[in-house]
C-alpha cells in the first residue's frame, strides 16, 4: 500500500497535489513511521551502498513493520561494518518486492517522490524534526548599542556571502544540509574528508569557490557552479551513468573540469554545536565558548579548504562601524554584529545584528542577458549602466512573471530605466566602475527618462551611511 502511494505522489508534477495526496493517508501509522525514518536527519543507518542480493527469495519472513523495527539496529550501532551489511541483505532478501523497494528508500534517505520534508511537515504536522537557522536581525543603532552596552567585549564578523549550509559530523559520515534542511550533495569535495574525521559535532558556515589563480570567486558565480556541482551529485542515483556524463561534460564545457571544481570549495564557518544542540533548535553555551571552541578545534586540526570566518573584536560602536567599512572597501557585502554570550537559537535573536548597506540606483538597459538550464529561453539579467556609461553592472533577481514580460518586450525596454538595489560601488584596478551584489528592483517606466550619472551614483553611496 505504501508502494502505491509514493508512485501516485511520484505521478503527480502538482507540489500542491502531491500533498493533497498524501493527506488522504495521514492516518496511516505505519506511513507515518516510514516517512519518519525517511526524511528525518537524526536517524541515520551508516550504510553507504545497498549490498547486492536476490529479490523474495522469503517474502514472507520480514513485514514492512518488521523491517521498520529492524532497522534500528543500524541507527544505534547494534551492528555495524559486515554485521550490518549482511542483516541488509537478509532484510532485502525476506521480503516482497515492494517492501525491498522500501526498505532501500528508508536506507538512502530517499523517498524519491520530488517532495521535501517541509511539505511533509504540512501534512503530518511536526513529524520530521525542523532544520535550526540562526540568522540576524536588520541593522538598527538601537539594537547596536543594547549589544555593546551589554558587554565590553563583542565580535564582529565578515558576512560571508556564498551558499548556507549546516555540517553534521556524527561517527566519521559527514551530511550537509541547506538552511530549510535538503540534502546538499558534493562527493568528492576535497574539504569532506578531512572533516569526517572531527569528533561528533554541527557547523554552521558557507560554501564558496576559491579561484585556481587565488582569491575568492565573485558570489554569483560561485552559488552557480556550487547548485551545478549539487544537482550532478544528488541525482546521480535517478540518472544513467550516460545521462550524468553528459551534465558533467556540459558543466565542463561552461565552467571547469568537474572534479577541479569539487577541489576549488571552501567551507567557513563560524558556529559549533553539539548533535544534540543542533536538533533541540537550541544552545544555551554563550557565543564565546562556541567560538573559541569552534577555533581551537580548527588549530588543532588543520583542515584543508576549511577556515573561521574573518572575526574581531569591537568595544565601541567606533570599532564596529570602522570594521564594517573595512569589509565594504575589500568588495565585502557586510558584517554580524555578535554578542558576546549570545545563546545559539533558532530565528533572529537580537544578540545578532547584520550590517549591511544598501542603495538604490537608477539606470538604464543596454543589453540583455539570456539565462541557462529551465531559463534559457528567457531573459534572467540586464546590462545597465549610468547616464554617462561609466558605471557598468549587471543586476540580476529578475523575478519569473517579469523574466517573460522583459522577454517578450525587450526592443521596447532598451534604454528604459530600471531601479537597481546593491550594497556600494566598487572600483577596480583599472579604474572601471561596477556595483557590489547589484539586484534588479523594477522597471521605472513612467516614473523617469534619465539615469543617475557616475557623480550621481557615488554621491548616493557617500550619503548611505550608519549613524
Amino acid at each position: 500500500m505504501i508502494k502505491e502511494i509514493l508512485d501516485e505522489i511520484a505521478a503527480e508534477s502538482s507540489t500542491k497535489q502531491k500533498m493533497v495526496i498524501l493527506g488522504k493517508y495521514k492516518e496511516d501509522l505505519l506511513l507515518k513511521e516510514f516517512l519518519y525514518k525517511t526524511k528525518s536527519s537524526r536517524v541515520k543507518f551508516y550504510i553507504k551502498q545497498i549490498p547486492e542480493h536476490t529479490l523474495a527469495l522469503f517474502p514472507e519472513k520480514y513485514s514492512l513493520e518488521q523491517i521498520l523495527k529492524e532497522v534500528e539496529k543500524f541507527s544505534s550501532r547494534e551492528l555495524t561494518g559486515h554485521a550490518a551489511t549482511i542483516h541488509l541483505k537478509d532484510l532485502l532478501e525476506g521480503t516482497t518486492i515492494d517492501n525491498n523497494y522500501l526498505l532501500q528508500r528508508v536506507i538512502d534517505k530517499s523517498l524519491k517522490i520530488n517532495m521535501g520534508r517541509s511539505n511533509i511537515n504540512k501534512v503530518f504536522i511536526g513529524l520530521i524534526e525542523k532544520t535550526g537557522y540562526m540568522g540576524a536581525k536588520p541593522y538598527s543603532k538601537k539594537l547596536v548599542n543594547n549589544i555593546m552596552e551589554s558587554n565590553p567585549i563583542n565580535f564582529s564578523q565578515e558576512k560571508m556571502d556564498g551558499r548556507y549550509v549546516n555540517v553534521i559530523i556524527c561517527n566519521n559520515e559527514v551530511e550537509m544540509t541547506s538552511r530549510q534542511g535538503e540534502p546538499t550533495t558534493l562527493e568528492g569535495a576535497v574539504f569532506l574528508k578531512d572533516i569526517s574525521n572531527l569528533q561528533d559535532c554541527v557547523l554552521n558556515g558557507e560554501l564558496t569557490m576559491a579561484l585556481p589563480e587565488g582569491g575568492i570567486m565573485d558570489r554569483y558565480s560561485s552559488n552557480g557552479i556550487i547548485a551545478s556541482l549539487i544537482d550532478i551529485n544528488k541525482k546521480k542515483a535517478e540518472r544513467t551513468d550516460a545521462q550524468t556524463n553528459k551534465k558533467i561534460e556540459a558543466f565542463e564545457k561552461k565552467h571547469m573540469n568537474f572534479n577541479k571544481a569539487l577541489s576549488l570549495i571552501q567551507l567557513s564557518v563560524w558556529d559549533l554545536l553539539t548533535i544534540d544542540e543542533y536538533y533541540e533548535l537550541k544552545s544555551e553555551n554563550p557565543y564565546n565558548i562556541r567560538f573559541y571552541n569552534l577555533k581551537t578545534l580548527l588549530e588543532e586540526n588543520k583542515l584543508n579548504m576549511v577556515s573561521l570566518v574573518p572575526t574581531i573584536e569591537v568595544h565601541s560602536m567606533e570599532d564596529v562601524l570602522n570594521h564594517f567599512y573595512e569589509i565594504l572597501s575589500n568588495n565585502g557585502e557586510g558584517t554580524i554584529l555578535k554578542s558576546f554570550d549570545g545563546e545559539w537559537k533558532n530565528g533572529k535573536p537580537n544578540t545578532q545584528i547584520k550590517l549591511k548597506k544598501e542603495i538604490e540606483l537608477d539606470l538604464k538597459i543596454v543589453n540583455f542577458n539570456y539565462g541557462s538550464g529551465k531559463n534559457s529561453e528567457v531573459i534572467s539579467s540586464l546590462n545597465c549602466e549610468s547616464k554617462c556609461g561609466l558605471l557598468k553592472t549587471s543586476p540580476t533577481g529578475i523575478k519569473e512573471n517579469e523574466m517573460l514580460n522583459i522577454t517578450e518586450q525587450q526592443t521596447e525596454l532598451l534604454g528604459t530605466i530600471v531601479a537597481v538595489k546593491c550594497s556600494g560601488i566598487s572600483q577596480d584596478s583599472k579604474g572601471n566602475y561596477s556595483l557590489l551584489h547589484p539586484v534588479f528592483k523594477g522597471l521605472r517606466i513612467g516614473e523617469k527618462e534619465e539615469a543617475n550619472s557616475l557623480e550621481e551614483c557615488i554621491e548616493i553611496d557617500k550619503s548611505s551611511q550608519f549613524i
